[in-house]
């Protein structure tokens, strides 16, 4: 099926690692020595060519780590994929930045078909909000982390 132009919305399933609650914005969301999304919650990436993990940081008190990890099921157990490629050390002076960590689909393990990213060396308050970008060959009309009532292009 043929993507129609380059619009956002027809290019990306976006999926939402960490959600923000209340009044705050994504990049201030606390991080903790966990897995995001949490274990049963994995990123089902199927039929996706690639993944961008869009990581916006907010506030950073420690050398924060984000590492893609592979799973092969929304609950299963995770799996290390490779700690140089999709791995990201952030200085605590990182704040206001964005990392960006990208998969092809192809270099999982073929019975694993689930992305969480794992955060690590938190021991005082850190905060980064965490996205994942499908690539698909095409994309549903509708998505609850990117509603199509949200998205607004004047193109063509």
């Amino acid at each position: 099926m043929a993507r129609s132009g380059n619009l956002f919305g027809s290019l990306f399933k976006v999926v939402n690692g960490n959600t923000a609650t209340g009044t705050h914005q994504l990049h201030d969301v606390l991080v903790n020595d966990e897995y995001y999304p949490a274990s049963g919650s994995y990123v089902d990436v199927t039929g996706a060519e690639r993944v961008h993990v869009l990581i916006e940081l907010g506030e950073l008190a420690d050398t924060v780590t984000f590492e893609l990890y592979e799973s092969d099921a929304a609950n299963g157990t995770e799996d290390q994929i490779d700690n140089t490629y999709y791995k990201h050390t952030c200085a605590a002076n990182d704040d206001g930045e964005y990392v960006v960590i990208t998969i092809e689909t192809a270099r999982l393990s073929p019975d694993h078909h689930y992305l969480t990213t794992k955060v690590g060396g938190v021991s005082g308050s850190n905060y980064a909000g965490i996205t994942y970008l499908l690539e698909m060959p095409s994309v549903p009309p509708t998505s609850t982390a990117l509603p199509t009532a949200s998205q607004h292009y004047y193109s063509g």
